[in-house]
Parts: structure tokens; sequence; C-alpha cells
């Protein structure tokens, strides 16, 4: 795999892992448009370099929000030892962790399932365009209700339920996320620090879950360079795609979002038309 392709689909997955235009989706759409095959059908050489991203978008990601990962995790632990009175903040960190658990328990069900689903493109541009109106109409229509700031269990329930969705590529972990936030009442900002919060413990537990596997059937010689390109460039553009955005839905709306997914969504199936 040249350490370019490596750069750019790193670039990918930090960027479009928190915008709401869905990473899964990118990374099938730009080796398939590219006609790159640089897995050449080994699986388990694109499960590494798979894993190799997702930890550094994990670490961009949460050097971005180390002020609420730290406060969260923390009143958590000590509520839990008991060194620390139950209040919102210790809830919120373990409320987080527990919506994690229905897309966690989709995912292994049905693992081989939803791999097989990943290099579908019509399936990809079908999530982008739906996903993509539905976020739209979602934020244009819900007001955000000023009581609805903590989380509760029957929201992490809902909010963990909406993350099943994501597992089918095109439709975007924190694009459902921000989706099923607003309609629960959160305002802008607040719903995409909540996806993003809700998506570090599924990120890091589904690479978790991988690097254990291919720890035990070793990893691939002669990868290190690409692993590492991936995974810095992956980093770098995650830190900065979170930060961005959360400045950015301060003072916007997320149609500029939906309007890439639609268009992006017509232009595929313009190509895969014409092919």
């Amino acid at each position: 795999m040249p350490i370019f392709h490596a750069i750019v689909l790193g670039i990918t997955q930090g960027l479009t892992e928190f915008l709401p235009v869905s990473s899964s989706g990118h990374l099938g759409i730009i080796p398939w448009l590219f006609q790159w095959n640089d897995f050449g059908g080994d699986t388990k050489m694109e499960n590494t370099f798979d894993v190799a991203l997702h930890l550094g978008t994990l670490l961009g990601s949460v050097v971005c929000l180390w002020g609420d990962v730290r406060t969260y995790s923390r009143a958590g632990l000590l509520a839990l030892v008991g060194r620390r009175p139950w209040n919102e903040e210790s809830k919120f960190g373990w409320f987080l962790l527990l919506s994690a658990l229905p897309a966690a328990l989709v995912a292994a069900s049905f693992e081989s399932f939803f791999l097989t689903q990943s290099n579908r493109i019509g399936l990809i541009a079908s999530g982008l365009g739906v996903f993509g109106v539905l976020l739209w109409l979602v934020d244009r229509g819900v007001k955000a209700q000023p009581a609805t700031q903590d989380l509760t269990i029957w929201r992490a329930a809902v909010l963990g339920c909406g993350q099943c969705l994501a597992l089918f590529p095109g439709v975007s972990r924190s694009g459902i996320g921000i989706t099923v936030a607003r309609t629960l009442g959160y305002d802008r900002s607040d719903a995409a620090r909540l996806a993003f919060l809700m998506g570090l413990p599924i990120i890091g537990g589904a690479a978790l879950y991988r690097l254990i596997g291919l720890i035990s059937d070793g990893l691939p010689n002669g990868m290190w360079s690409v692993l590492a390109a991936g995974t810095i460039s992956s980093a770098v553009t995650g830190w900065l795609a979170v930060r961005v955005m959360l400045r950015w839905v301060k003072t916007h709306s997320y149609a500029g979002f939906a309007a890439y997914r639609v268009c992006l969504a017509l232009a595929v199936a313009m190509v895969l038309l014409a092919r």
C-alpha cells in the first residue's frame, strides 16, 4: 500500500468520523472511485490498517475532548468506589458507556453481515442521501428545549439504539447521533458534543476488539510505515474535525452537511450507473 494512499485514507477517516457525513461511506467510495486495490483481498491487512485509522481518530478526539473525558470519567470512577456522591457528572459518564452497548451487541452478533455491507456502493449512496435528508429535516424542524442538557438513562438508551443504524455504511455515527440528539431536544452545540463523546467508547471498543484478534494472529510484515502514516494523519485531522465542528455549530445549522451528503449520493449514483 503506497504511503500516499495511507495518508489520504487517514485524512478521510479523521475528518469524516466526526463530521456528520459518514467515515465508512467515504472510506468505501474513495478506493472504489480511484480503483485502488491496496489490500488485494487480504482481510488481515485491511483489518490492521482499519485498526490503525481508528486508533488515530480516537487519540485525536480524546485530546480535543480531554476536558470532558477527564471530568466525566473521574466523576464516574469516584462515585463507583464510593468516594464521591452520584451526581449529574458521574451519571453522565456511566450513561455514555451504557449507550455504546446496543451497537456493540448488534455488531458482535452480526459481524460477518455488516462486514459484507461495507463495500456496497449503492447502499453507501442510499445511506448518505436518506440520512442526510433526515438530518436536515430534524435540524430544521426541532426547536431546542432549554431544559434538555443532562443525559438520563432513557435518553442514553434512545441514543444507543440510534447508533445501531450507524453500522450500515453511509449512515454516519456522528450524523445519526446528532439527529437523535436534536430529536430529543438538545441544541446544535450540545448535540454535536454528545454525539462525539458517545462515539469515543464505540470507536475505542471496536478498535480494541479488532486489535486483540490481530495480536493473536500476528501483525502483517512490512506495514509499519503505512500504519504510522495512517494513524498520524487520522489523529491530526480527527482533532481538527472535532475542534472546528464544535465551533461551527454554535452559529450554523447542519444544512450544509446534509446538502453535501445528498450531492455526494447523487454523484456516486451517476458514476455507478455510468460504469
